[in-house]
């Protein structure tokens, strides 16, 4: 199956972080080293871009309205109808050098996000944070290279994760009343391959992109035996989500490699499966 493409921005380096609003019928996607946060309307193909005037790694609806995004400063709110930013904490400050990378609300609407070193070698300088809805953060896990894809099961009893530069994606045992994380595992290791940004679907199988390799590999989250592959005609493959009136279609970011036509254009799919509604933060 191949995924087509739906919206080609020019110089999109980093295309990413995907949200579904189905508030809205409407797509939320940054371009990470250009600071921008599109909104895509698939319906009329129009597409809004706001500048935040500093790397973006993500971007969250709140349930209260707005945005909460994940930059190379920390966390803030955003709100795109004034352009009011607020910022919240920035946890590495000490390390100008780091950004944040990826980020996904659980059920409960906690923010989980990733941090990296945005220049080579890529160093084990990152970490996972979590900030709860009332604004506490907690450094989570340490040592991480590319903070990356995160996913929760249906019942919320697992989180996977992804660290790309150590081509592997992790278990772990979740607790959704406290957010609490215990008994880490290895659940899938890719060799070389540069998992990237992923999501699961309603049958918690999870959708995972891979980062020079032209697609989104659909894999058991029990077992992790592959059971679907989306062709992607742009190498740089970043992330991916269900949207759609019926949470059928997948959307699929990408980034420029020189030579890749495609590279940094919206792609979608139909794959045969739906997904689930995207959770927000508060």
């Amino acid at each position: 199956m191949k995924a087509e493409p739906i919206l080609h921005i020019k110089n999109t380096a980093l295309g990413e972080g995907p949200v579904w609003d189905y508030r809205t019928g409407k797509l939320w996607w940054v371009n990470i080293p250009h600071g921008l946060i599109h909104h895509y309307d698939p319906k009329t193909g129009k597409n809004t871009t706001y500048s935040v005037g500093q790397m973006v790694g993500g971007a969250i609806p709140c349930k209260s309205g707005g945005l909460i995004l994940a930059m190379q400063h920390g966390f803030a709110f955003f709100n795109p109808e004034t352009g009011e930013m607020k910022n919240i904490i920035d946890p590495e400050s000490h390390l100008p050098l780091n950004r944040f990378n990826d980020v996904k609300c659980d059920p409960k609407g906690r923010l989980w996000g990733g941090t990296m070193a945005i220049n080579p070698p890529r160093d084990a300088v990152g970490a996972l944070y979590c900030l709860d809805a009332d604004l506490t953060l907690t450094k989570k896990v340490s040592d991480i290279k590319v903070s990356n894809g995160l996913a929760w099961t249906k019942a919320a009893d697992k989180m996977f994760y992804i660290d790309t530069r150590q081509f592997k994606m992790m278990s772990f045992d979740y607790d959704l009343e406290t957010g609490n994380i215990e008994n880490q595992q290895d659940f899938l290791n890719f060799g070389s391959e540069l998992p990237d940004g992923m999501t699961i679907d309603e049958n918690d199988n999870l959708w995972a992109a891979f980062y020079l390799g032209g697609k989104v590999v659909c894999f058991d989250s029990r077992n992790g035996k592959i059971l679907d592959q989306i062709d992607v005609p742009a190498l740089c493959t970043t992330s991916c989500t269900f949207g759609g009136d019926d949470l059928d279609t997948l959307f699929i970011t990408s980034g420029m490699k020189e030579g890749d036509e495609l590279g940094g254009a919206l792609f979608a799919v139909k794959p045969g499966v739906k997904g689930r509604k995207a959770d927000f933060f508060g």
